[in-house]
């Protein structure tokens, strides 16, 4: 599930609170209250149990989640840094294959900012066009045989470069492609529920102090479960790994970084 707007958080924290209140207030309406009394001791126990093991499944989801944001945003760092090192290694190699080198890097980051990250953000699914682009730099050497022993100690780093930034490509779609799977949100959604429904069978003298309860424990639950709406799809949503590091890639290939245009180039970038 994938939330956008400011407005939704909000609105699903307090919708999430509601259904768990309304689930209390109907279980306590089905059962009379000596009922709800005689089996007190087993539904104490149940939800000590039920409560423990959804809430180490929800930590473990949502620390999986957090890491995989953070793992999404290294793999972008080293996949626009793997680039930033093929054009700064590629000028001492002869013309025309300097020339040929640089402008794939550029052509590929451009292509990453304008088209493929967009394309990420509306289905999680890599561009095409971009995927080429990716593809010429990893032949962008084709044809070039080295010479002098400068030449001969650059090629295999060039050639590892290239296949980094690669392999660093395929892991980014990857995670864009593949994010917290329907069974496992089916499995969080029931155990929310299955935990509430166990909590509002306690009786309770005072049905709006019990309401009270079932709504901060409900806050809880349903917070955590908006953590890994908002970290489990690193490439969509309002919390979004950002582009910033390939806008700085195209910034170093146009040279505003070179001398004293450091401070100008960064500043356009952001």
């Amino acid at each position: 599930m994938i939330f956008t707007g400011y407005l939704t958080g909000p609105l699903v924290v307090l919708g999430g609170v509601a259904i768990a209140v309304t689930i209390v207030s109907l279980l306590q309406r089905c059962f009379p209250r000596h009922v709800l009394e005689s089996c007190l001791g087993a539904t104490g126990n149940l939800l000590a149990v039920v409560g423990t093991l959804y809430a180490v499944m929800l930590g473990l989801v949502v620390v999986d989640a957090m890491v995989r944001f953070e793992r999404a945003v290294d793999v972008v760092q080293a996949e626009s840094t793997s680039l930033a090192d093929i054009h700064l290694m590629a000028e001492r190699l002869p013309e025309p294959h300097r020339d040929r080198v640089q402008k794939a890097c550029r052509d590929y980051a451009v292509s990453v900012v304008e088209r493929e990250w967009a394309s990420m953000q509306r289905a999680g699914e890599p561009d095409v066009e971009t995927r080429r682009a990716g593809l010429r730099v990893m032949r962008s050497l084709d044809g070039f045989e080295p010479v002098s022993e400068s030449e001969k100690a650059l090629y295999p780093m060039l050639i590892a470069e290239m296949q980094q930034a690669w392999d660093q490509r395929r892991e980014r779609i990857s995670t864009a492609h593949f994010g917290i799977p329907a069974v496992e949100w089916v499995a969080l959604l029931l155990g929310a529920m299955v935990t509430v429904s166990l909590g509002g069978l306690f009786p309770v003298e005072h049905f709006r102090f019990h309401a009270l309860l079932t709504a901060l424990a409900a806050l809880v639950m349903v917070l955590n479960l908006y953590l890994v709406s908002l970290f489990g799809y690193p490439f969509q949503g309002d919390l979004r790994v950002s582009d910033l590091p390939f806008r700085v890639d195209i910034g170093l290939f146009d040279g505003i970084y070179d001398d004293d245009g450091d401070r100008t180039g960064h500043a356009d970038l952001r």
